[in-house]
């Protein structure tokens, strides 16, 4: 049985890539996990929208300035009551955070959740 990736790229084109995230709570682990966000957003500001308990997406803080609109993204965060703004660039989906705030990799179980989801917008 394989892995299931930690967290999932998806773009501007409704595309889905497994990316490798960094989780540690060391200081090591937090600053690398930070470079691949910014490489996988293709930023360099990021924030995280928490869509549910289960399910983190993570966007570039300043993305309508520099992607254009993400409408999966889009239709996502509008699934769970984020009818506010459009999201622009990729996004990479994580799962929820921890009791102490960070952020967990993504479970077989949420991801499969989070496949069906998708498949469903």
């Amino acid at each position: 049985m394989t892995k299931p990736p930690s967290a999932l790229l998806l773009t501007c084109g409704a595309q889905l890539v497994e990316i490798d995230l960094p989780f540690g709570h060391d200081s090591e682990s937090s600053a690398e996990r930070r470079a691949v966000l910014r490489a996988a957003l293709r930023c360099d500001r990021f924030d995280v929208v928490s869509l549910t308990r289960q399910w983190d997406m993570w966007i570039d803080d300043e993305g309508m300035y520099n992607h254009p609109v993400n409408p999966a993204a889009t239709a996502l965060a509008r699934r769970f009551g984020f009818t506010h703004q459009h999201y622009h660039g990729p996004v990479l989906l994580t799962g929820g955070p921890d009791a102490e705030g960070n952020t967990l990799p993504l479970l077989r179980q949420q991801l499969i959740g989070l496949l069906l989801t998708l498949e469903d917008l």
